[in-house]
Order: structure tokens, then sequence, then C-alpha cells
């Protein structure tokens, strides 16, 4: 038998999860997944109750991890994506937590990871790392973050030296001519059938 707690759980992740535009903010919804984990004791129990992954429930619960003033920009729907909210979780400290939520309500942006990254990585402030993630989506730029092994980027880094370049035009030169010859070899392929 159900308790009242549970079945008002359940009810907001139902009415939440199963249509496209959510009633509730992900706070919400996070809170219901938490007494939901507390009564079934793990994600995985909780995923197979509502028909979700458990992967899907560690998320919406990794809401409330955030910083306390950042929970409140979530509740008044100020940032309403789980996206925004997974990668602003991954930023530990809990000011520069602030000022990249700040800056995601403001720019509404989606190059979220790539500010974590900034901010994480190469220890630039929350505002820069905004103002270069809106400065690249102005110029109609994307901006790729790729991982590389140690060996993969010195590699990159030397290459640079003897181009006198940066490692990220050089990533970019390679990509972009990849990127010509695919075309060209897709042009030729056309051009090479009978009509």
């Amino acid at each position: 038998m159900m308790n009242v707690a549970e079945q008002a759980a359940l009810a907001t992740v139902f009415a939440n999860t199963r249509r496209k535009r959510r009633t509730e903010n992900l706070a919400t919804i996070a809170e219901a997944f938490e007494r939901l984990h507390r009564l079934h004791g793990s994600n995985e129990a909780v995923g197979k109750k509502v028909g979700l992954s458990a992967e899907i429930v560690r998320e919406f619960r990794k809401v409330l991890t955030l910083t306390p003033e950042v929970l409140e920009m979530v509740r008044a729907r100020k940032i309403d994506r789980l996206d925004h909210v997974r990668e602003l979780a991954k930023i530990t400290s809990p000011n520069a937590q602030l000022e990249a939520a700040l800056e995601v309500a403001r720019l509404g942006t989606k190059e979220v990871r790539h500010m974590r990254d900034m901010i994480l990585v190469d220890d630039v402030s929350p505002a820069e790392a905004a103002r270069i993630a809106l400065e690249a989506k102005l110029k109609s730029l994307h901006v790729f973050v790729v991982d590389f092994d140690d060996n993969e980027y010195r590699a990159i880094l030397e290459r640079a030296r003897v181009l006198k370049s940066t490692p990220a035009d050089v990533v970019k030169r390679v990509i972009t001519e990849w990127l010509r010859r695919r075309a060209r070899l897709a042009t030729g392929k056309r051009e090479g059938v009978p009509r």
C-alpha cells in the first residue's frame, strides 16, 4: 500500500517526465525523486518504479546538490534545463557555480558545457567564460570540447610550435581540411555516377 507522500511523489514524476512540457520546476521534480529514493533505496529501484533509467533518476537528484542560491534560480525557472543543471553541478566552488548560473540565466546560452570547462580546466572566470561563449555564438562559431590524451596533446603542441600557431588553430586547420577532403570525395563520387 502506497502512502500519501509516495503517491504525491509519483504523481509529480509521472506528470513531469511523460509530457513534452513540464508543469513543475526541476527542483520540485528532484525533490519527488529524492522522496522516492528514500522509500525505495536506490536509483535503480526508483527507475523501475517510474519506468526511467537509473541514470535519469540520478540526474534529477543531482539538482539538489546545487548551492542554495542556484537551487533558488532553478525553482524560479531561471535555469530550467536538466543538461544545464548537470554542468553547473560539476562546478564545486559555490561562488563560481553561482556566477556561472547567473551568466547562464542571463545569456540563455546552450554553451554551458564549454563554459564549465573554461571555468574548471582553464581557470577562466564565469563572466569571462560567458563572454567567450556569447562572442562565439554571435560570430556563428560552434565550440567543441575535445579530450586528447597526453601524447595527442603533446603532438598538437609540437605541431603548433612548428607552425608558429596556437593548438586551437592547428586542430581547426586539421578538421577543416578533413571536411574539405570529404566534400571533394562526395562531389567526385556524385559526378562519376551515370545519369
